[in-house]
């Protein structure tokens, strides 16, 4: 099986797929949720894998390397899919503290993106091919460690297996300030993943530095509604996090994402001239 066979075996599981549709009630609309999505491939056995586990800055010693979750394992398949323009368009346009389309087209469409991907594992499995979805088993965990970025209290998250990361090692992109993971199509997406004992071919990583495509605008900054992005440093973890809890209890959830929309990364490598 080649790279370009998973490329269609995606495309049609995409197509086919019923979920990708969210009913914004306020509206009295259907909306797409996701658009077809970016896919890239590493080597299970990269050294950005070993990096990921013993760089305490990166991630630490709670990560698993894909032999460590799949004995055997050869490659890593990562899926970037973008929101759609009815979902992220609408919440940079809108006013209120948590758009519709958010509300109702975020936590869809990360779901609808592990879906894919564990029917992507279903249709390897009939070719003989093992594969997994490690944010989905139970050995998925995650460390939270206190930390401090720009001079104040953060939370450092020590995951057991990071989607951004394995993308970042497929060449699909970067990272930004706010943290977020930007592709070609944007940072404004949902990530899925599968390890396997299959060997696809490497998708070449046309960058080296972890924030290549980020162009440190600070328009994520600006358009954060917790200030919790210094636009010369990082994100806050815990600034943002603390300001999620309180949306889910004032609104009924949703989350906010405004760092990724109305922003030149939110549907674009901004660094492309």
């Amino acid at each position: 099986m080649k790279n370009e066979d998973i490329r269609c075996m995606i495309s049609q599981l995409f197509s086919a797929s019923a979920e990708n549709i969210v009913h914004l009630p306020e509206k009295n609309i259907d909306v797409p949720i996701l658009e077809e999505p970016l896919i890239g491939f590493a080597a299970a056995d990269d050294p950005l894998f070993d990096l990921y586990k013993n760089d305490p800055e990166a991630i630490g010693e709670a990560f698993m390397t894909p032999e460590e979750w799949l004995p055997g394992a050869k490659s890593v398949i990562v899926l970037f899919f973008p929101y759609s323009e009815d979902i992220r368009g609408r919440l940079a346009r809108s006013e209120t503290v948590i758009a519709e389309s958010w509300k109702y087209g975020y936590v869809p469409g990360s779901r609808l993106a592990k879906a894919i991907a564990s029917q992507l594992k279903d249709q390897l499995a009939e070719q003989g091919i093992t594969a997994i979805e490690p944010t989905s088993a139970e050995r998925f965990g995650r460390v939270k460690v206190p930390a401090t970025t720009n001079g104040e209290e953060d939370v450092h998250y020590m995951v057991s297996w990071s989607t951004r990361h394995a993308g970042f090692a497929a060449g699909l992109g970067t990272f930004g300030i706010h943290r977020h993971f930007i592709t070609e199509k944007g940072s404004c997406g949902s990530l899925a993943t599968l390890i396997t004992d299959h060997e696809f071919t490497p998708t070449e990583r046309d960058y080296t530095d972890i924030y290549e495509y980020c162009i440190h605008c600070g328009q994520c900054a600006r358009n954060c509604p917790a200030k919790a992005i210094d636009p010369n440093g990082l994100r806050n973890l815990k600034k943002c996090s603390d300001y999620g809890a309180y949306l889910k209890e004032t609104c009924g959830g949703g989350g906010c994402g405004r760092c990724i929309v109305g922003v030149p990364c939110e549907h674009r490598n901004p660094s492309r001239r």
